[in-house]
């Protein structure tokens, strides 16, 4: 058979396929409009509603088409992506977190393009995609194939898609799962400025000398065999229970201060010394288990436990950098001790979660106690929180939304009216505030403060 006809061969087998294969697509278009509210009061408490900020979060305009293939009843294959048009804002990177970064005015994001075949005892699923493991509400702490989303801060559920190999054998009321993740995506950080790691002053001071701003430098591991995560899970859910255990290991998504600390700055002001840190992605391992079912009174219970065993990570002054600055009469000796900051002592701790969820009516409950929260990598750091939301359905296309956090010296309290439109039109009316002392949790947040305008509409 001749190149020609083997290519017309191909073409007709081609077209017969998807031909006969169910194809379906849709997508969403969505525009928020923020305005920050951290700024509109000055130290005085006069009102100042001219200063008042746009905010975005990289989501002023998205665009959200996705197409689904069913070529035969086994196989089944998605592609959906976000492309989103960035709002007047000035944004963060990694490289300078307290310098303005470059405004981006679009870019896209890859939500699912995988493809995936079933049988009666066996799922495999290849491409980028979201797994998702844990059965608290909202935020989890058994959830770590997929990296963190935080270009929305004050939305903790938010995890990027990736490019992944899963595989399930089933039977029953039982399921074995196997995931491995070959290159390594670090964390989407906030868009806005607000400081989720140490300061400049936490990590480095010398007596006489002051300590400037912090620029930082990424340091992602490079994508080889022994960078590839992996994790197991072995469900089991029988009637009104839903049971699971499950094993991670891989690196965590959220940069670590880790390695020798730069001194940047010094040889032209030797009253400032401004701090270059490099930042590191830590291996972990998690141990989890999770439970979740109905309990008396029509509630519904869940408890999700970690046990995380994180790697050792510290920082410390260059040794050949000290040297140049007592030379330039800056420091008059080498430190003694010799400053050391561990950032991540390694000592296994453990995060767990306990959830209920009662609905009333029109209205749904939803109480958890969290502890340990994202940020939190030592035994030391781990506090306790309290989450609560209300969800009320006023009318048919009218709801209230209501939920908020505290550790019981800073909050976060998010509300918004939602209103639906013909099935597919949405719009929302909300407010995110956030307080706390400047070293809390929430304090780090305070400045994701906002109120917002939203519309979404699904075709």
């Amino acid at each position: 058979m001749t190149r020609r006809k083997r290519a017309v061969l191909a073409c007709m087998v081609l077209a017969s396929t998807a031909a006969h294969a169910e194809v379906k697509g849709g997508g969403n278009v969505a525009a928020t409009v923020r305005v920050a509210t951290t700024g509109c009061i000055d130290e005085q408490g006069v009102k100042r509603v001219t200063a008042c900020p746009w905010m975005d979060f990289r989501d002023a305009a998205v665009l959200s088409p996705w197409v689904e293939a069913r070529p035969g009843s086994q196989v089944r294959a998605r592609a959906a992506i976000d492309l989103r048009f960035h709002g007047p804002t000035k944004a963060a990177t990694l490289e300078a977190i307290d310098q303005p970064g470059q405004l981006q005015p679009w870019s896209l994001r890859i939500r699912d393009l995988w493809l995936g075949t079933r049988s009666d005892h066996f799922d495999f699923k290849i491409g980028s995609q979201r797994i998702a493991w844990g059965v608290a509400n909202g935020i989890s702490v058994v959830d770590n194939i997929n990296p963190l989303d935080l270009e929305d801060p004050t939305a903790f559920d938010q995890r990027l898609s990736t490019l992944s190999a899963l595989a399930i054998v089933h039977g029953g009321d039982w399921s074995a799962s196997a995931v491995a993740v070959p290159f390594f995506v670090p964390a989407a950080m906030p868009a806005s400025e607000m400081a989720l790691m140490a300061g400049a002053s936490d990590l480095f001071s010398t007596d006489g000398t002051q300590v400037g701003s912090i620029k930082t430098h990424a340091d992602p591991p490079t994508n080889t065999l022994r960078d590839t995560a992996f994790a197991g899970q072995f469900r089991w859910n029988p009637p009104a229970v839903d049971l699971a255990a499950s094993w991670y290991h891989g690196r965590d998504s959220l940069p670590q201060v880790a390695g020798n600390v730069l001194l940047i700055g010094y040889q032209t002001d030797s009253e400032r010394v401004d701090v270059g840190v490099p930042l590191a992605y830590p291996e972990i391992d998690v141990a989890s288990l999770t439970a979740r079912g109905e309990l008396p009174a029509d509630i519904t219970g869940w408890v999700e436990a970690a046990l995380v065993l994180p790697q050792k990570t510290l920082a410390e002054p260059d040794r050949n950098q000290l040297n140049a600055l007592i030379r330039l009469g800056t420091l008059d000796a080498m430190p003694d001790p010799y400053p050391t900051t561990v950032t991540q002592d390694g000592k296994p701790f453990a995060r767990w979660i306990v959830g209920l969820e009662r609905e009333l009516g029109p209205v749904r409950l939803t109480g958890q106690w969290l502890h340990g929260f994202l940020t939190e990598r030592s035994v030391d750091d781990l506090h306790d929180y309290g989450l609560l939301a209300i969800r009320w359905g006023i009318v048919s296309n009218l709801r209230l939304d209501v939920s908020g956090a505290s550790d019981l010296s800073g909050w976060l309290n998010d509300t918004a009216v939602v209103w639906l439109h013909a099935d597919n039109l949405e719009f929302s009316l909300g407010a995110t505030t956030i307080g706390g002392p400047d070293d809390s949790t929430f304090g780090a947040l305070k400045t994701a403060s906002h109120a917002r305008l939203g519309v979404s509409m699904a075709f």
